[in-house]
């Protein structure tokens, strides 16, 4: 079974080559080259509801 960045390294050579990698191809090569440079997006929110709080 190949790793990550065997099947990058391998469709790299591919695309070097003139080989046709497709599109699933050429985002996995971008998704592996680009995976330290995006940052995340997204932020963890704890969020508490208190329903009729004026009422005690």
């Amino acid at each position: 079974m190949a790793t990550i960045e065997e099947v990058y390294k391998e469709l790299k050579e591919m695309q070097k080559k003139g080989e046709n990698i497709g599109i699933f191809g050429q985002s996995y090569i971008n998704m592996f080259e680009n995976k330290d440079k995006e940052q995340a997006k997204t932020k963890e929110v704890d969020v508490s509801f208190v329903k009729n709080k004026d009422e005690r």
